[in-house]
């Protein structure tokens, strides 16, 4: 069909032909309660109840079918999410910009003591950075 999971099709088809069971016991009842017999009334009313009882059920049953397919389709999407990277969550991503701001402020401070320049070499007398000796570039981080 057009994209609708075999379960999800199988679902909703059960109710259909019980509708029309249902029916035709009500209808039947229905017919035999508007005659006088006090035998057939009770009859009837014992099966209109009994219909009734199926028809909640099926309700119910229904109920349970359409809220497990909602629980499949959200951990599926749930699962592709998590697959691909993705979140959600805007508290997350406060919490991550935050720690990358303090360690990118505390890597500039380690940075300033050391005399380093931005682009990794060190700072020289005319930088304003202590004796020439410091003019040699700085090793690379290994």
């Amino acid at each position: 069909m057009t994209g609708k999971s075999e379960e999800s099709e199988a679902g909703g088809d059960w109710l259909a032909p019980l509708f029309e069971q249902l029916k035709g016991a009500v209808q039947r009842a229905a017919a035999v309660l508007a005659k006088d017999d006090p035998e057939e009334k009770a009859d009837a009313e014992t099966l209109a109840r009994r219909a009734g009882v199926v028809a909640r059920a099926a309700l119910a049953v229904d109920a349970i079918r359409r809220r497990m397919e909602a629980e499949r389709r959200a951990e599926k999407d749930s699962e592709e999410d998590e697959m691909g990277g993705r979140t959600d969550r805007p508290e997350e991503d406060e919490r991550l910009r935050r720690r990358l701001t303090l360690h990118s402020e505390r890597l500039d401070r380690i940075l300033e003591t050391k005399g380093a320049r931005p682009d990794g070499r060190a700072r020289t007398e005319a930088d304003g950075a202590g004796d020439g000796a410091a003019s040699s570039p700085m090793p690379a981080p290994g």
